[in-house]
């Protein structure tokens, strides 16, 4: 399997299965879609049964206990068969005609592709300004910090080489995963890249991201400057 693509739904019973159906459309080469429900209380576990009927799709069900978007990526990777993984979240805000871009950037070398909002060409769509300036702010900082030299880490939309997964330790269970995989796997020498895409705000449901929240918990990833990892 080439690449696999990881989606995690808390509660996404209105999006679900239009994004699978953007995936197909959009989507080239060998690839597998893991759907992990993360213990919703919509119907999200019944259409994600439904889904997983068809090849190539499965679905892993997260009952009550350590819930949240990262847990959610984690546990999806690790069932996860192809060479590369592409993260694409549940609510169809990512692009999803970037993940072809994402994978031919893999194959040119690198070890993580992620989905820039910030950089030339790419745009941060009907993200919420204060959103986008703090995003965009935190990875300039982080930039100047570790070195890294992407435009745009906390969006978990990227893709990457398994191996690059199972040489770090992620601590992290909501957003926050995000900027730490980047800050890590630059830490560990792994070559990052972007690609630029276009943000859109959820179709239905409710937002899940706390600003102030993940603002403290983006902020505490700053320590990995000084600690071994």
């Amino acid at each position: 399997m080439k690449y696999s693509i990881v989606i995690p739904a808390y509660n996404e019973d209105g999006n679900i299965e239009e994004l699978v159906n953007d995936i197909k459309k959009s989507c080239c080469g060998e690839h597998e879609i893991i759907l992990v429900d993360d213990n919703s209380s919509d119907n999200t576990p019944e259409i994600c049964d439904i889904l997983s009927k068809h090849k190539n799709i499965s679905c892993i069900h997260r009952k009550k206990g350590d819930n949240g978007m990262g847990y959610a990526l984690i546990d999806g990777t690790r069932w996860a068969k192809g060479d590369y993984i592409v993260w694409v979240m549940g609510d169809r805000s990512d692009k999803t005609d970037t993940i072809d871009e994402i994978v031919k950037k893999l194959d040119e070398g690198y070890d993580m592709v992620i989905g820039s909002r910030y950089m030339n060409g790419a745009d941060s769509g009907d993200l919420a300004r204060d959103k986008a300036i703090y995003s965009s702010g935190y990875t300039l900082l982080a930039r100047l910090i570790f070195g890294i030299p992407v435009h745009d880490i906390t969006n978990a939309f990227r893709g990457f080489r398994k191996k690059v997964f199972q040489d770090i330790t992620l601590e992290s269970g909501d957003f926050a995963i995000s900027p730490e995989f980047a800050i890590k796997a630059q830490l560990r020498g792994y070559k990052l890249g972007e690609v630029p895409t276009t943000y859109t705000n959820r179709k239905a449901g409710k937002p899940k991201f706390s600003l102030i929240k993940m603002s403290i918990r983006y902020i505490s990833l700053f320590r990995y400057r000084l600690k071994s990892i």
